[in-house]
């Protein structure tokens, strides 16, 4: 059996226990958000009508979900369809113009320090680190902004450079990892502060089929089975959502579509992608 089709029966049998998960505690509220950005007046707006109001892009509308501690959700949707937006309000990186968000019972907006300390966002490795450092001087930098006491903070690079298979590299300079080792060190950074849950956008964007099952087994087996971390993971490949989650979020013009257990669509890709189109193209011709 290949390493993509454990990774799969692994999967399937954790969907099997969706009446256990049912129980689970719920980490993360997000009850009829609303996100509204302004749009920066031109220069001829300005000279015609300098007071005139600002106008805004709505990215969320009245948007409502409960996620429960250990879920592994794929948020899926088109270019611009608000899942990047949404993410970043559970993160505590924005904040709702309307509406609330909750980690952990904590306000993202009233608690937002407390809030942010439980979850953990992989932003693109490219714009995350000091090429001109190694990785573990990056985590040593990382891990002192996080307030870790020194000792604690050496035992815990160790750990995680050990986790992401990284300790052979641990002293080589970051400009000269690859793509999906700059990926494993990501999530070796967010790890640092052990939070509740982990966002990753596109884990596996940008690898090679043999580094995204890499990449793919450390999320699922290393760091979902072993510590049941929530997950959210964007995502646009329906291969990846049936091989690393056990829900689906589809999200589309700001609003979320569809929201299911994947088990009720057997865990099979083709039927996800129909259900996905029926969610995005259902909607559009409504």
């Amino acid at each position: 059996m290949s390493s993509i089709e454990s990774m799969t029966v692994q999967s399937q049998s954790a969907a099997g226990d969706a009446d256990l998960d049912a129980f689970a505690p719920e980490v993360i509220s997000v009850r009829d958000v609303t996100m509204r950005f302004p749009i920066p007046k031109r220069y001829r707006e300005w000279v015609l009508h300098p007071l005139g109001p600002r106008r805004v892009v709505t990215a969320l509308e009245h948007v409502s979900a409960e996620i429960r501690a250990g879920d592994r959700i794929a948020v899926m949707g088109p270019n611009g369809a608000g899942k990047t937006t949404l993410l970043k309000l559970i993160g505590g990186l924005l904040f709702p113009s309307e509406g609330e968000i909750r980690v952990k019972g904590l306000s993202t907006l009233h608690h937002n320090a407390a809030a942010r300390k439980s979850v953990g966002f992989v932003f693109n490795e490219e714009r995350s680190f000091y090429w001109r450092l190694t990785g573990v001087q990056n985590l040593e930098f990382f891990g002192a902004l996080d307030n870790l006491p020194r000792k604690v903070l050496q035992q815990r690079i160790g750990e995680l450079m050990q986790l992401v298979g990284l300790e052979r590299a641990a002293d080589q300079m970051v400009s000269g990892y690859s793509s999906g080792m700059k990926q494993r060190l990501a999530l070796a950074r967010v790890l640092m502060a052990d939070p509740h849950v982990l966002i990753l956008d596109e884990p596996t964007r940008a690898l090679d089929p043999v580094a995204s099952e890499k990449m793919g087994s450390l999320i699922l087996t290393d760091i979902h089975r072993g510590t049941r971390k929530t997950l959210l993971i964007a995502t646009h490949g329906a291969e990846e959502a049936v091989t690393l989650c056990n829900k689906l979020m589809v999200i589309d013009d700001g609003c979320i579509r569809g929201f299911l257990n994947l088990a009720e669509l057997n865990h099979d890709a083709a039927t996800l992608r129909e259900y996905y189109r029926h969610c995005v193209a259902g909607e559009r011709s409504a």
